[in-house]
């Protein structure tokens, strides 16, 4: 009799751990109490909700796991399961993804989504390859430029001192090699670069040059379009696979849904950026249709950087992408 009791408790122990028990350890960079904070956390409590409590999620908000590079090395490491990347994240795990971002490739929020859901997808297998699975791609605006002095050309911002990134110095010689004086930065450097005079450009989505005030010293604004700010959610495969089958189209679902309300979000907090870096002198420099092609033709032909053998983007991936949204801009 004591061995039964003692082999009925093991087996509910064991049925517990292999039903009940799986925590996801999700990394998120964005700061606890934020609104995309916010839904990762409804996105938890739906997982929990489908799974009837099998699965919980434990968000790590605020870059506090490290940045996307640790984020990934963790994961690899089985001390982390999922989570939030840019765009610079996914490219280097699948680095063709990052045809979907390349400066003046895209000029609507059409091409945009018609990216990330008709062309995305066909990376799906190149990162589970990696061990990695896309639970879904998410948008959250676009990037401009911002200026000390107002530009009007593609030349005029060549005599600016331009700020970008020091965690990618491909990307910073890749702006060099097409004529752009470029100051790498960390990102909490920028605001002293500009006040210093050290840079005198920085290029970012609205909400960044409102929130970092980064507008109050570069209050030039050009309009346009010079990239989509896009990334994703992602969980490592050994982790999906422990994940009943039965819940995958579900989870999915729900990690759409907050996809949506990011960029609801972003837009929304776009938008409240520009209303108030437009009341406190930002001033926005519109583009002639000439102007804009101009634009668009010095990014463009700076493609051949990042496309070809041993480069960021195969030739095929690129041809395909271009010739997909030619066709949807004749349709």
């Amino acid at each position: 009799m004591k061995k039964h009791v003692v082999l009925t408790v093991f087996l509910a122990l064991l049925i517990s751990s292999v039903a009940g028990g799986l925590t996801i350890k999700l990394g998120s960079p964005f700061p606890e109490g934020s609104a995309w904070d916010t839904s990762l956390k409804r996105m938890a409590d739906r997982w929990r909700e489908i799974s009837g409590g099998q699965i919980s999620v434990r968000i790590y908000p605020g870059g506090i796991v490290g940045d996307e590079d640790d984020m990934l090395r963790k994961m690899g490491f089985n001390q982390l399961d999922s989570a939030v990347l840019t765009i610079f994240g996914m490219k280097s795990l699948v680095s063709d993804t990052f045809v979907m971002a390349l400066p003046g490739i895209l000029q609507s929020e059409a091409e945009l989504d018609y990216a990330i859901n008709e062309f995305a997808p066909r990376f799906s297998e190149n990162f589970i390859s990696k061990g990695v699975r896309v639970l879904s791609w998410s948008k959250s605006g676009w990037a401009y430029f911002y200026t000390a002095d107002k530009v009007q050309s593609p030349n005029e911002l060549r005599r600016e001192k331009l700020s970008v990134s020091n965690t990618d110095s491909e990307l910073a010689g890749n702006f060099k090699t097409l004529g752009f004086n470029v100051v790498p930065l960390a990102l909490n450097e920028v605001m002293t670069a500009l006040q210093s005079g050290m840079v005198t450009a920085v290029y970012c989505p609205p909400i960044a040059a409102a929130a970092y005030q980064w507008f109050a010293k570069a209050p030039y604004m050009l309009d346009f379009k010079l990239s989509p700010v896009i990334g994703g959610i992602v969980i490592s495969e050994r982790t999906w696979q422990r994940i009943p089958a039965k819940f995958h189209a579900d989870l999915l679902q729900a990690v759409d849904e907050v996809s949506r309300e990011f960029y609801e979000e972003a837009e929304n907090l776009n938008d409240k950026a520009m209303d108030v870096m437009r009341k406190n002198s930002l001033v926005v420099t519109d583009l002639s249709e000439r102007e804009g092609k101009e634009w668009g033709k010095v990014f463009t032909d700076g493609h051949a950087l990042l496309i070809g053998p041993d480069k960021w983007i195969a030739n095929k991936v690129y041809k395909d992408f271009t010739a997909a949204l030619e066709k949807m801009r004749q349709q």
